[in-house]
């Protein structure tokens, strides 16, 4: 089976998915532009009130912190070519001016969450040799998820439903359907001599069975958005991209959270091989941006192969990028195919 990373699959009508939102769209959902009152510091403990995404502007074309480096390469529909969101085109973020977009956050109570808690068929399985780790599944998570197609009824309906997608009627009615996902990582993951950059949507997969993806949505004019800030998700912070579920944002609201005021426990792995982690650190408290390298990384003490040790590791919290921002490992490719 060929290794297929997912942007090569890549052939909505958007050019990268129907993750997107356009200067259209938000002009006709009648946007909010009230000031949130402020919120409480979050401890990283249970929920935080807000997602701290970056503003208008952030470069995304070298590693940097509170950004991503982005190097997806896609092609340009109805033709032979091919562009590099990050590098060639698409080089900074902008900010959606979506109703839960307050003070240059993320208000999480105000996102018209797709509603739904369907059950469906995980299948997930990590095997080791003293060398590898081999993860291999359906992509569906072993939680329930919301329901798409979206409802016609439901206020999130109208978001997607704005957007086009190649088979469907419009993006709100793109389905969850497993998918073959397998990657072989491993066991024992270095550092780098340089950081990479994100070259795939896929960056990451949980131990839930699902996978992370990059926190990247391009429009069909290329302008680069934080996905949080441009669209609804589940109550997992999920959505299907080419019917794939995967995680964006506040995604550890559904993971395993250890407990208050220990240490995060281990979440799942990138796409490198080191392990990534929920947002409490080894004396429990919560990582900040402020304590992780421009990857969303750090070094500290975890839980890694079974014992406890001090190395690099990934960090989840409510700080973009949330989860990735590049790879300080050597990342391995990620197979990814309908079935």
């Amino acid at each position: 089976m060929k290794h297929l990373p997912t942007q090569h699959r890549m052939k909505r009508s958007l050019g990268i998915g129907t993750v997107a939102v356009t200067a259209s769209l938000i002009a006709s959902l009648g946007v909010s532009t009230n000031a949130a009152t402020a919120a409480k510091e979050w401890d990283g403990n249970g929920a935080p009130t807000i997602l701290k995404t970056a503003p208008t502007g952030t470069p995304i074309n070298a590693p940097a912190k509170n950004s991503l480096y982005a190097c997806v390469t896609v092609p340009v529909p109805g033709t032979d070519l091919k562009v590099t969101i990050g590098q060639t085109i698409g080089t900074k973020l902008s900010q959606a001016q979506t109703p839960w977009m307050q003070n240059g956050n993320v208000v999480l109570s105000k996102i018209e969450t797709v509603p739904g808690k369907v059950k469906l068929k995980s299948v997930f399985k990590v095997t080791e040799t003293k060398t590898t780790r081999n993860l291999k599944g359906n992509g569906i998570p072993n939680h329930p998820i919301g329901i798409f197609g979206i409802p016609k009824d439901s206020p999130s309906y109208k978001y997607y439903a704005a957007l086009p997608a190649e088979g469907y009627a419009n993006a709100a009615e793109i389905p969850v359907k497993p998918y073959h996902m397998e990657i072989t990582l491993p066991k024992n993951p270095k550092v780098a001599a340089k950081a990479s950059c994100i070259s795939s949507l896929m960056i990451g997969v949980s131990l839930t069975g699902a996978s992370w993806h990059a926190e990247m949505a391009p429009d069909a004019q290329a302008n680069i958005y934080d996905p949080n800030s441009a669209l609804p998700t589940d109550r997992c912070s999920g959505h299907p991209y080419a019917e794939q579920y995967h995680y964006h944002g506040y995604s550890w609201k559904c993971m395993e959270q250890g407990k208050r005021g220990e240490p995060s426990p281990l979440l799942g792995y990138a796409v490198d091989g080191f392990g990534i982690y929920g947002p409490r650190g080894a004396n429990g408290k919560l990582v900040t941006n402020a304590q992780l390298d421009e990857c969303h990384g750090m070094v500290g003490e975890v839980m890694f192969n079974g014992k406890k040790q001090k190395m690099y590791h990934y960090v989840l919290n409510n700080e973009y990028p949330y989860s990735i921002g590049c790879l300080r490992g050597t990342p391995r490719p990620m197979v990814a195919m309908n079935h």
